[in-house]
C-alpha cells in the first residue's frame, strides 16, 4: 500500500486534493491510475483511505472511502528531547528511524556538551514527513524549536512519566522495569544527552525536577542508538 500527506486545508467531508511533491510522486513516480486505492494521512491522527477520482497536470482528486483514527500508532504519547549531534547524519538517522517507531515529539536540545549549536529545522520535519510515508503512520510528529537542557527540565509536570537514560547508572534499574512500574503512563518525555553524556550537575538537575534514572544496559550506546533502543522499550 502506498502512503501520501496532505494538507488538513485539502480535505473536505468526502473529498482530498493532493498537490505539489505528493501529487508528482504518485503521478510520475508511481504511476497511479485512476480508480486506484491509496491512504492518504493529515499529519494529525487520521488516515484516509481514497479512491482516484481525477488526475491533472497539477493535482491529485481523490474521493475519501474510509476515515482511520490513529492508524497505526501507539497509545502511548512519547517525546524525546534529544542534544543536537555533531554528525548532522546522525541526527538525520535519529529523527528517521524514532519517527519509524513511533515517536510523537522531537525536542532538538543543548547541553553543556552539545557541540552544534544549531539545527536544520525544515530538513528535520522533511525527514519525519518521508518517514511517516515510509511506514505508514497517521500522525506527524512535532519537531519543536531547538530547546535548552534548563527549559526541557522544567516541563516535567506537562508528562505523566519523565525517564532520563544514563550510562553510568545502577544496570539493575532498567528501562523495561521503570516502564513495568509505570506501565499505566500516556505520556512519556525521555531526555537523551550529547555524545560526551550528560555533566553530573545535569543529570542531578533531572533527577530532581522529576525524571526517573534508567539503565539501557551495561554497554555504552552512541546517543542516536540510545534514542532507538530507549523508545523501543517506551512507546
Amino acid at each position: 500500500m502506498d502512503f501520501f500527506y496532505t494538507e488538513k486545508s485539502n480535505i473536505t467531508e468526502n473529498n482530498l486534493i493532493l498537490q505539489g511533491e505528493e501529487h508528482k510522486h504518485l503521478s510520475r513516480i508511481l504511476r497511479k491510475e485512476i480508480g486506484e486505492t491509496i491512504y492518504v494521512t493529515d499529519g494529525n491522527d487520521t488516515m484516509y483511505v481514497c479512491t482516484i477520482r481525477s488526475i491533472t497536470k497539477t493535482e491529485t482528486d481523490c474521493v475519501i472511502v474510509r476515515t482511520l483514527h490513529r492508524y497505526n500508532e501507539s497509545e502511548r504519547d512519547v517525546t524525546i528531547a534529544v542534544s543536537l549531534l555533531k554528525n548532522p547524519s546522525r541526527m538525520d538517522y535519529l529523527v528517521e528511524k524514532t519517527t519509524e517507531i513511533g515517536v510523537r515529539s522531537i525536542i532538538p536540545m543543548i547541553c553543556e556538551r552539545t557541540i552544534p549549536k544549531r539545527e536544520k529545522h525544515s530538513r528535520l520535519e522533511h525527514i519525519a514527513l518521508s518517514a511517516i510515508k515510509v511506514c505508514g503512520r497517521s500522525f506527524l510528529p512535532r519537531t519543536q524549536p531547538l530547546t535548552t537542557f534548563q527549559a526541557i527540565t522544567q516541563t516535567s509536570k506537562n508528562y505523566q512519566l519523565c525517564i532520563v537514560p544514563h550510562e553510568r547508572y545502577d544496570t539493575n534499574q532498567t528501562l523495561q522495569l521503570v516502564m513495568k512500574a509505570n506501565s499505566t503512563a500516556k505520556s512519556v518525555l525521555l531526555l537523551i544527552g550529547p555524545e560526551g553524556g550528560f555533566t553530573d550537575e545535569e543529570f542531578s538537575l533531572a533527577v530532581n525536577s522529576g525524571f526517573i534514572p534508567a539503565s539501557l544496559g551495561p554497554r555504552r550506546l552512541r546517543a542516536e542508538t540510545a534514542a532507538v533502543v530507549a523508545l523501543s522499550m517506551v512507546v
